[in-house]
C-alpha cells in the first residue's frame, strides 16, 4: 500500500489528518497565459455549411435557467445578458421554481416575447429537475444551461458560439470571473493549462484539477448530449439518490460529471475559447460554500462517486494511468478535498456510517492503478 494511501486509511481511522482548503486547489493557480488552439485545417460538414451559407446563426442557441427568488437578477438577465447586444442566445426557456419573491411578476413582463418561454412550478422540486423539465422544449442545435444569479459577456460568448461551429466541436467553453460583492476577479483555473500539457485530455484534466467548464460559459451540441433514464435527459439524476441520504441536497457535482462523461466519449470534441466569457457570483450560503460543501466531507465524497463511477472502468482508468502528470493530479485533488474536512465532521454518523466506505473504495482504486 503506497504512503498516501496509508496516510488516508489511517486518518479516517484516528482522524489526524491536517484540516486544508479543498477549493484553494481551484482558486489558486499560477495564472500561465494560454494558448489558443491551434487553428487545423478541418473538413467543412454540411452543418457547418449551413451555418456559414445562411441566417441560422441566429437561431442556433438555446438557454434553459432555473430560478428561485432571484428577482434583483431577472430583468437585467434577461435584458442585457440573454439578449444583450451580440448574444448568440435566440431562445430563452427559464423556469420559476415557486419563487416567494416577485420573480412572478418579473417574468410576466416578457409574456408576449416569443423568444421567451416560462415554465411555473407550484411546488418546489430543485434546479436540476427544473432544467430537466425544460430540456425536451429544446429545438435548436445548441443548448447552454445557467443559474439566474450567474451571467455571461454576450459578445464573447458570441465568438465562443461560432468558433465551437467552426471547430465542428460538441462542447465550447471559455474562461470565468468570479464576483464577490463588488469585486470581479479573473479566475486562473490550472485545468485550463494542464489541458494543454503533453499527454493531456479533457477527461483526465477535468478528474485531476477538478470541474473548469463553468456552465454559464458552455455551450452543447444538444444531439451528442449523454442520455439518462427513460426521459433520455444530459443529466443523471441517479446520483441524487445516492448522495441525498446525508440530508445535504442534491448531488453538487452534476456539471462536473456531465463535462467527465462528453470528455471520455468525445475527447476530440472540446473546443476551449481563451477568453473571459462569463462571471460566477458568489452569495452567501451558497450550497457549494467551503462550510456547506467542502468541511463537510460532502464534497471528497462526489469526487469518491465519480472516480468509482469513471474510473472502474479500465479502458479510462488506463487513460489517467498511463500519464504520470494525470495519475498523481488525480490523487492530489482527492487528497485535497480530503484535507478540508474538519475533524468535527469526521466524528458525524454522516461521514462516518455514508461518506468514508466510498472515500476508502475509491483511495483503494487510485492507489493500484
Amino acid at each position: 500500500m503506497q504512503q498516501n494511501q496509508v496516510k488516508i486509511h489511517q486518518a479516517l481511522s484516528i482522524s489526524t489528518a491536517e484540516n486544508g482548503k479543498g477549493n484553494d486547489l481551484i482558486r489558486a493557480g499560477p495564472g500561465i497565459p494560454v494558448e489558443h488552439e491551434n487553428g487545423t485545417a478541418l473538413q467543412v460538414s454540411i452543418f457547418r455549411k449551413i451555418y456559414f451559407d445562411t441566417d441560422l446563426s441566429s437561431s442556433m442557441l438555446t438557454a434553459l435557467i432555473p430560478t428561485k427568488n432571484h428577482g434583483i437578477y431577472l430583468e437585467n438577465l434577461i435584458s442585457n445578458v440573454v439578449f444583450g447586444e451580440h448574444s448568440p442566445v435566440s431562445q430563452l426557456l427559464i423556469c420559476n421554481d415557486a419563487s416567494t419573491d416577485d420573480t412572478a411578476a418579473i417574468l410576466a413582463k416578457y409574456a408576449g416575447d416569443s423568444r421567451i418561454r416560462v415554465f411555473e412550478n407550484k411546488a418546489s422540486i430543485g434546479a436540476m429537475a427544473s432544467l430537466m423539465t425544460m430540456y425536451h422544449h429544446v429545438d435548436t442545435a445548441y443548448v447552454m444551461f445557467m443559474a439566474s444569479d450567474d451571467f455571461f459577456y454576450p459578445e464573447q460568448m458570441g465568438r465562443l458560439l461560432e468558433e465551437t461551429v467552426k471547430r465542428d466541436a460538441y462542447v465550447g467553453f471559455g474562461k470565468y470571473t468570479i464576483l464577490d460583492g463588488d469585486q470581479i476577479t479573473e479566475l486562473h483555473h490550472p485545468g485550463w493549462q494542464a489541458r494543454h500539457f503533453n499527454g493531456a485530455d479533457d477527461f483526465r484534466a477535468l478528474l485531476g484539477f477538478d470541474h473548469y467548464a463553468f456552465l454559464c460559459t458552455t455551450v452543447f451540441r444538444k444531439d451528442f448530449l449523454p442520455k439518462h433514464g427513460p426521459d433520455s435527459i444530459p443529466y443523471d439524476l441517479s446520483l441524487n439518490r445516492q448522495v441525498s441520504v446525508d440530508g445535504l441536497g442534491e448531488f453538487r457535482g452534476h456539471d462536473w460529471n456531465l463535462a467527465i462523461e462528453m470528455a471520455a466519449m468525445y475527447p476530440e470534441k472540446f473546443h476551449f475559447q481563451d477568453e473571459y466569457c462569463g462571471c460566477f457570483r458568489k452569495v452567501a450560503s451558497q450550497l457549494s460554500s467551503d462550510e456547506v460543501y467542502v468541511h463537510t466531507g460532502r464534497a471528497s465524497f462526489e469526487m469518491a462517486i465519480l472516480i468509482l463511477r469513471h474510473l472502474s472502468d479500465y479502458r479510462l482508468r488506463k487513460r489517467i494511468k498511463d500519464v504520470d502528470l494525470f495519475r498523481n493530479s488525480v490523487k492530489n485533488l482527492f487528497y485535497a478535498k480530503f484535507g478540508g474536512v474538519t475533524e468535527a465532521a469526521k466524528q458525524s454518523d454522516n461521514f462516518n456510517a455514508i461518506y468514508k466506505p466510498l472515500i476508502l473504495a475509491a483511495d483503494t482504486l487510485i492507489n493500484n492503478m
